[in-house]
């Protein structure tokens, strides 16, 4: 399902050099690195991003190395959520779908059955301000998900929350995952 092929980027004086990686459909895969290493940066490449300065970035058999962010059918989750906060959440979970003129009736179907499957429900009309640090996560999850993307990707997704909600958490992507 994806594969990077000697993928390089330079920011500054950060880069990453040779990157290659495999990853079938259905599979989890995890990152680890010290802090600095680039991790949250080959994350922002595959979601495009970051303009690469060589190597291929491939999704389902399809090169997306050149193509913008909104035509890579990919889900990212950064690690600070960047909610909208001028939209409720309701309306941060559908603004993908309006972006890529989705019928409205099937806006309000798809974001209630992610509030549901994301048990967000309660909050639709909260402001993403008033949330705690879980829903906001919660929320920012069914935002990707939202559009139908082909992969998700998550920028440490557990590492803002206490232990309890993490192995919630944990437990609800996995559940998440086989519902999808």
């Amino acid at each position: 399902m994806i594969r990077i092929r000697d993928l390089s980027l330079k920011l500054g004086a950060f880069s990453l050099k040779g990157v290659n990686l495999s990853l079938n459909s259905g599979e989890y895969f995890v990152v680890l690195g010290p802090s600095g290493a680039g991790k949250t940066v080959l994350l922002e490449c595959i979601a495009g991003l970051h303009r690469i300065k060589g190597g291929e970035i491939w999704i389902d058999g399809r090169d997306v190395t050149g193509l913008p962010p909104e035509q890579r059918q990919v889900g990212y989750v950064p690690q600070d959520y960047v909610l909208f906060p001028f939209l409720n959440v309701f309306e941060n979970i559908a603004f993908g779908l309006r972006r890529r003129g989705h019928p409205e009736p099937e806006i309000e179907r798809r974001v209630k059955a992610l509030a549901h499957l994301t048990g967000i429900s309660h909050l639709l009309h909260r402001d993403p301000r008033s949330l705690s640090g879980g829903e906001k996560q919660r929320v920012a999850l069914a935002r990707a998900l939202a559009p139908f993307p082909r992969v998700l990707l998550l920028d440490e997704p557990l590492s803002s929350l206490d232990l309890k909600t993490a192995k919630y958490l944990r437990m609800e992507l996995r559940r998440i995952h086989e519902e999808l």
